[in-house]
């Protein structure tokens, strides 16, 4: 068989529901047995050739469902593989016949629908209860199938697989070069894109906070209780939260707004400064005494506790509206016509002048659930009308940071734990509540970072077809960092500022949303190399690019 003549035949193998059950109706006139085999098949491996093997020793036809990546609830970074390329996978099996992507947790619906004569398991699962498992095989018990366990050959697994090789530096290697291979993420590309950000306007709306760090030395136990008596050697402070959204924007050379909530101390006039100087153009609120203040106390490069001086302080009546008719007022301004082009002198597709909004929630006031619905239904009205900002990204930190209120966003940035707070779930994996978040807040991408495991990117947008049976499809991404070794991280403060802006940036710029998140997740780990918040210089981070060996 040639090989275009394989590639014409395995998408016509992965099918959906309405075929398989026109293929189970075609299969009983004739009088053939069906077969039916389901799971998540991550990384398929001999265990799994085996049982596809035994499954269609036991009929005519064999068919498999997968797990859709929304509901593969097996921890981070999981599924390893996308369920497009998981069914391409089984469908390059020649005794599989058809595959077919399933949109449920479990595969009763299916059951119900589908009626497979021999619905088959691996020898494990003879003696489970697991309650989804009890739920599948009554319903084909209930129709008059039956369940048949496969030999008890050697169980491998994807999981242990993935557990103990996915950290091999050559295979994650060769995962993201075939990750930059499937997203357009080429060198030159991305290094155009980031040239389209240059006088970019962006208006970022959030809590500003100065992180300091207080230096100390260790010299002995206090004689008055079990505690560390510490001696102050040096004290750094640093602008964080929106005003290092702000400030990474602006490293990247664009034309950067910033309307955030300040007091009336010194430490606020120097911040206003210190954000001017960068080149960002500062609108404050002075509706607090002083400025928002966490100190971590540092030993060496070891953070003992933190000090936290932020009381939160909700956006008044009036400041809102000075806020709401800011974000407009600029948003008119800004919304130029003349289109960006790349480096070959061609037009970016979607990509313009029009501005983009930033919102960036830690907590402590200043977006409060009034003033995000103002802001963001006033955006969207205008943008109805083709006037005003282009996209609005958005994101929280720390605990106190309210996902819900971050809704209809082209972008969101959140930790895992912000996402399990915002849908109340602590149970499911990320995939499924990724897509529940997206869902809910009616948003259109997520990243979640892992910390020093890299970040996971949820793409919401791909268009279905009216009535198909997913309400919304999900495309997700695993891109991990490098080794340690490799980045020399040490501290993950601003990560998630880090994430936003510049993803925010990319995507500006003409990016995709995986585009957007290789250089993101490129950007915090050079934010992570040293302690503290470093505004990002956009020279540094081309240069960083430059060296990447998937770019080569």
């Amino acid at each position: 068989m040639t090989i275009a003549r394989y590639r014409h035949l395995t998408p016509r193998k992965v099918v959906d529901l309405a075929a398989l059950i026109a293929l189970r109706a075609s299969a009983r006139a004739s009088g053939k047995t069906v077969v039916h085999c389901h799971g998540c098949f991550d990384i398929v491996h001999p265990g799994h050739i085996r049982y596809f093997q035994f499954a269609k020793q036991q009929g005519d036809i064999l068919v498999v469902s997968l797990t859709g990546d929304p509901h593969v609830g097996k921890g981070e970074g999981r599924p390893y593989i996308p369920q497009e390329l998981r069914a391409e996978n089984l469908a390059a099996l020649e005794f599989v016949d058809h595959v077919y992507i399933n949109p449920t947790v479990t595969a009763v619906e299916l059951l119900a629908a589908f009626k497979p004569d021999i619905y088959i398991k691996g020898r494990e699962y003879e003696h489970n209860s697991h309650p989804g498992f009890l739920k599948e095989k009554a319903t084909v018990e209930g129709y008059g199938g039956r369940v048949i366990f496969s030999s008890g050959d050697v169980i491998y697994s994807s999981s242990h697989i993935i557990e103990n090789y996915a950290q091999r530096v050559d295979l994650e290697q060769e995962k993201l070069a075939l990750f930059c291979k499937r997203y357009d993420v080429q060198k030159h590309l991305l290094l155009d894109i980031m040239d389209n950000i240059v006088d970019m306007p962006f208006v970022v709306v959030g809590d500003l906070v100065l992180d300091r760090y207080q230096y100390c030395d260790a010299v002995d136990i206090a004689g008055d209780g079990p505690m560390m008596s510490l001696v102050p050697l040096d004290r750094r402070a640093f602008l964080g939260g929106a005003g290092m959204v702000a400030r990474h924007l602006a490293g990247l050379g664009a034309d950067v707004t910033l309307i955030t909530s300040l007091g009336t101390d010194d430490a606020s006039d120097a911040a206003i400064d210190d954000l001017e100087s960068a080149g960002v153009h500062v609108l404050a609120i002075r509706n607090r005494k002083k400025i928002a203040t966490k100190t971590r106390f540092v030993v060496d490069t070891q953070k003992l506790f933190s000090l936290d001086e932020c009381p939160a302080t909700p956006t008044d009546s009036t400041n809102e509206r000075y806020t709401v008719d800011q974000v407009m007022k600029l948003g008119a301004a800004d919304d130029a016509a003349e289109s960006v082009t790349g480096g070959d002198g061609g037009a970016i597709a979607g990509v313009g002048r029009k501005p983009t909004l930033v919102l960036y929630d830690a907590g402590l006031g200043m977006i409060t659930d009034s003033l995000a619905h103002h802001v963001i239904g006033e955006v969207k009205k205008a943008q109805v009308e083709r006037v005003g900002y282009a996209r609005i990204c958005a994101g929280t930190a720390g605990a106190r940071g309210r996902l819900a209120r971050l809704h209809d966003t082209d972008l969101l940035v959140a930790t895992e734990r912000a996402v399990r707070v915002a849908v109340n779930d602590h149970e499911q994996g990320v995939s499924a509540l990724a897509y529940r978040v997206l869902a809910d807040f009616r948003g259109k991408s997520l990243l979640t970072p892992l910390g020093k495991k890299g970040l996971l990117a949820f793409d919401g947008r791909e268009a279905v077809e009216p009535g198909a049976a997913w309400e919304g499809k999900l495309r997700s991404e695993y891109l991990s960092s490098p080794p340690p070794s490799v980045n020399g991280i040490m501290d993950r403060l601003g990560a998630e500022e880090a994430l936003l802006a510049i993803a925010s940036g990319m995507l500006a710029g003409g990016a995709n949303l995986q585009q957007a998140a290789y250089v993101a997740l490129a950007a915090t780990i050079l934010e992570g190399r040293q302690l503290g918040h470093v505004a990002l210089d956009g020279h540094e981070l081309r240069e960083s690019l430059e060296r990447r060996n998937e770019l080569a």
